[in-house]
């Protein structure tokens, strides 16, 4: 029973190196440039059909500032009492429903989202200010421009957990594959933090609206240039050297070996105790 116990933890061990999943990848430069990208977003603001709706601190609602990658940006509001993203649902309606919306005219599963920075021009991130402020942004998905559901949200931070002034952070649904730290290509770090997702389902419109994390620090006022977006299968196409592209799961040779001794052994032990 020792041996058979033996052997089954080392198998546990090995599947689970073998299955480890992708986690956000971090870069010090800037997104590759957005002359690839299959659409960018159209801002909504009325009297456009399914408009974004301003939080009740007010806004900068603008087609100009979100329709195009142009360093311009949109924002909102977004730090009152009200303001609730715990059941990751928003309909228009709701009381407390505020969100920019892009229209890509067509369902994407894979998105870009260009933050605009206010407050950080490049260089270290040594307070949580400025750590929450470069992630102020919840993204959310829609098929028809009313009903919404949260993909994903900032919870947290560690403020050096990629080294002094370089944090790091924990999303509730699903995290960026990639945070470019130096924001766009084209504009550098106005578009800090620049950062991309692959999610399951395809959405014809994307939401924005606060975090988590800045709804904690009362200063939930996200700021967009733009959101391009892009099918999950022509990314890694249009972005060859993206190191989120490279095949990080697959288990080197020896893990395999191992693995393959491991099922050896329990099938071993299992025929022993047959036997007796």
């Amino acid at each position: 029973m020792i041996g058979r116990g033996i052997h089954l933890l080392i198998l546990a061990g090995l599947l689970s190196a073998v299955g480890t999943a992708q986690a956000t990848v971090y870069l010090p430069g800037e997104a590759p440039a957005a002359s690839g990208m299959v659409a960018i977003g159209n801002h909504l603001v009325s009297p456009d059909t399914h408009p974004s709706i301003a939080g009740c601190g007010g806004s900068g609602l603008t087609s100009a500032g979100g329709d195009t990658l142009d360093s311009g940006r949109t924002y909102i509001y977004d730090h009152c009492a009200q303001a609730d993203l715990t059941d990751g649902i928003a309909n228009r309606g709701d009381t407390n429903f505020a969100m920019m919306i892009w229209d890509m005219t067509s369902a994407y599963d894979s998105m870009r989202l260009y933050t605009h920075q206010d407050h950080y021009g490049g260089g270290p991130i040594n307070d949580g200010f400025t750590a929450q402020d470069v992630m102020e942004y919840s993204v959310w998905g829609s098929q028809d421009g009313d009903q919404f559901v949260m993909l994903s949200d900032v919870i947290g931070f560690d403020l050096v957990g990629g080294g002094a002034g370089l944090p790091t952070y924990t999303f509730a649904g699903t995290a960026p594959s990639v945070v470019y730290r130096g924001g766009s290509a084209e504009f550098h770090f106005v578009n800090a933090y620049t950062r991309e997702y692959v999610f399951d389902t395809a959405y014809r419109y994307y939401g924005i609206r606060t975090s988590q994390v800045s709804l904690d620090a009362a200063d939930a006022d996200p700021e967009i240039d733009a959101i391009g977006a892009f099918s999950a299968a022509d990314r890694c196409t249009l972005y060859p050297d993206d190191p989120s592209c490279r095949p990080i799961d697959t288990p080197a040779p020896g893990a395999l070996g191992l693995l393959g001794l491991g099922l050896l052994g329990v099938g071993f032990t299992r025929r022993r105790k047959t036997r007796r």
